[in-house]
This record gives structure tokens, C-alpha cells and sequence, in this order.
């Protein structure tokens, strides 16, 4: 093992038993933050989880040192999206770890820019210079359990004086260490996702859909139900689309109401769907809360539940049936169900001769609840 001329055995073997000693994320401050940045002579720093998704690369879950919270608010905000270290620290710590190069990639902000021409653009000026952050240095560390994430620290100087090779390698003395702890952090994070995901299978009914979210709005899990109600399609394991921008704005606008009530839950409509979202928030969780939505399409209660078992209807039969009793089309149905017209029509002929009707208009009224009569 190499060390920079700076950092002698004794301390590297410190500061590596307090990085070993973070059991929980709102530790880093004070076990990885702290230490490294008096180390390597930084006035500031800061911790984030960098997450590939369908929109690009973005940063969560932030952990500061020294940093004032509105800065970090406003570059979460409003810069993240143009910095170029975090597209740079993902993909270059992936790519060295695959290639079994090391389980860390350090650099500096100056070696992958040119100045004059990063100097003349709006997050230079409308945000590093403003904040007197004149020097960058970045350290990126792969999930070894989510191939989409990797973890970041940036650090942080005011003065003019660069980062240099020795600063680098402080930081990348200490990859193995920060690889390590930081995946049994996430692995943690995992098995605590999975227990509430198991606690609330378990008391759901089958037809009602249970997705779960992170504090940004990221899927963890979503069961078949949930996944057709709010149409998300599953990407792999544990990877899911994303929500549809118009549910993330009514999430984050009832998010206040949820903190208030008692139950920590609301409940409303989105697209014809019967929502209810609760707020958790686990202890191994960094600023962290969980969302959980059940969601239910509040069509059942349009049919004579009687008829259901009397006929036989399959659960696609009685989705198609229910929103005929409300009155839609073949092409209001097909648009409403995400199937083709055929499809519907197919159902149709089925229901039909199940119920014994030749026409919509006596199947609705048939199968119509005795008020809707």
C-alpha cells in the first residue's frame, strides 16, 4: 500500500478505523467528511449518492460538512444538472471498477475542464464563483449491489491553491475502506426496503397495488397492480420508469399534509385511481423518508358484486364490464386499460355469452348495482 508524503501509517490507520466505524449514513459527516477534509486541506465537503435514471445522472441524499444548507438547497435545485463532476466521477468510477482497476476514481475538477471556456458558463458564474468555491476535488465509489448508483464526495477549497497528485491519492488511499462501507450502508438501506416491502404484501389485498418511494421520488418496488395502475414499466430487478410529472407534483404538494396528520396519510384521485399515501421514515435512512402508495382503480363498486361470482367474470372482464356500466366506448376503454380495441372486443364476445346478453346496453343493466338501476 502507497501513501502520499503526507499521510503517515499511524494516521491512515485512524482515520481508517473511524470510516469502519460508520454504521448509519448520517455518520458520514462526522466519520468520512470530517477527517478526510481536514486531511486533505478542504474548507468544505460533501457526500452524495449519484443515481442514473431515465432523465440522466442526479444527486440524492446529500450529507454536508461546513456547508451552508441554502447553498446546498440551491445547487440540488438549480446547478446540479450542470456540473460537470458528476457525469465524470460516474461513469469513470464504474468503468475503472469493471475493469478491475481500483474500487475508487479521484480527480480534480481542472483536469477534465478548460477553464477559460468553463468560466464563461452559468454555473461557474451563477454558483461556484458567487460561493467563492475556487478548487474541486471529487471521489467516486461504485454500488457493488445497484449498478445505477455511485456514491461521490467532493471537496471543497476557497483559495486559488489546486488540488494536487498527493490530495488525490489521500482520497484514493482510502477506497477500499470507503468501497466497503458505504455498499454495507446500501445493503442495509436493502434489507430494511425489503422488510417494509414484506410488512406491507402482507396486508394488502391482492387487486390493491403497493409502490413504494424514496425522498425523490424514486421507485424501490412496485407489485403487478401497482405497476398497471400508475403505468410503470419494470427495466430489470429492481429498476422501474419513473412517475409520471404530474403524480410527483401532487405527492410533493400533499407531502406537508402528511407530516400534519396523525395517520401520516392522505388520500386522493389521480387518473381514475384511488390513491392513499403514508410517509415512513426508517432509522438506517439518511434524510430519509418512504412513500407508500396503495393504489385501487375504484371500479368494482360499478358492478352487482353478486353477479361477479355468479358468472364467473375474470378480473379483466370485470375491469371491461365496469367501465361499460360507467358508459365508455371500445376506444375509451382500450385507451383507459392500455389494450388494443380487439383486445377489448374479445373480452366482449366472452362476457357476452357468459352473461347471456347480446348488447352493452343489457349488460349494463344487468350487471349495474341495484342504484345505478
Amino acid at each position: 500500500m502507497q501513501h502520499s508524503s503526507s499521510l503517515d501509517v499511524s494516521e491512515y490507520y485512524k482515520i481508517n478505523d473511524k470510516i469502519a466505524d460508520t454504521s448509519r449514513f448520517k455518520d458520514i459527516n462526522s466519520n468520512i467528511l470530517a477527517p478526510l477534509s481536514r486531511l486533505i486541506g478542504a474548507e468544505t465537503s460533501i457526500f452524495a449518492i449519484l443515481k442514473k435514471h431515465d432523465r440522466g445522472i442526479s444527486a440524492q441524499n446529500f450529507i454536508c460538512h461546513n456547508i451552508d444548507q441554502k447553498i446546498n438547497s440551491k445547487y440540488e435545485k438549480q446547478f446540479q444538472g450542470n456540473d460537470p463532476v458528476l457525469p465524470h466521477a460516474f461513469n469513470a468510477a464504474k468503468s475503472n471498477h469493471s475493469l478491475g482497476i481500483s474500487k475508487s476514481f479521484t480527480f480534480a475538477l481542472d483536469n477534465i475542464i478548460d477553464f477559460q471556456q468553463f468560466s464563461s458558463g452559468q454555473y461557474y458564474n451563477e454558483f461556484l464563483r458567487p460561493n467563492s468555491i475556487r478548487q474541486v476535488l471529487a471521489t467516486g465509489i461504485p454500488s457493488n449491489t445497484d449498478s445505477s448508483l455511485v456514491y461521490i464526495l467532493g471537496f471543497h477549497r476557497y483559495c486559488n491553491n489546486s488540488f494536487k497528485e498527493k490530495d488525490a491519492q489521500i482520497s484514493s488511499c482510502f477506497g477500499p475502506a470507503l468501497y466497503n462501507i458505504l455498499n454495507n450502508l446500501e445493503l442495509k438501506t436493502q434489507m430494511d426496503d425489503h422488510n417494509i416491502i414484506v410488512s406491507h404484501l402482507k396486508q394488502q389485498i391482492s387487486d390493491t397495488g403497493l409502490v413504494i418511494l424514496d425522498n425523490n421520488y424514486q421507485i424501490v418496488f412496485a407489485n403487478h397492480a401497482g405497476q398497471s395502475h400508475l403505468t410503470l414499466a419494470q427495466n430489470g430487478a429492481n429498476s422501474y420508469s419513473d412517475l409520471d410529472n404530474d403524480l410527483m407534483t401532487v405527492l410533493n404538494a400533499y407531502i406537508s399534509h402528511m407530516n400534519l396528520s396523525p395517520a401520516k396519510k392522505v388520500e386522493f384521485d389521480h387518473r381514475g385511481i384511488k390513491i392513499v399515501a403514508r410517509m415512513i421514515t426508517p432509522e438506517i435512512q439518511n434524510q430519509g423518508k418512504r412513500i407508500i402508495l396503495n393504489t385501487q382503480r375504484p371500479t368494482h363498486a360499478n358492478i352487482n358484486s353478486l353477479e361477479i361470482e355468479k358468472y364467473n367474470l375474470t378480473q379483466r372482464e370485470v375491469d371491461i364490464t365496469s367501465l361499460i356500466v360507467m358508459g365508455m366506448t371500445s376506444p375509451q376503454i382500450s385507451a383507459k386499460l392500455c389494450i388494443s380495441i380487439r383486445t377489448v372486443e374479445n373480452h366482449l364476445r366472452s362476457i357476452y355469452a357468459k352473461t347471456d346478453v347480446k348488447n352493452r346496453t343489457s349488460l349494463a343493466y344487468k350487471l349495474a348495482p341495484t342504484q345505478y338501476q
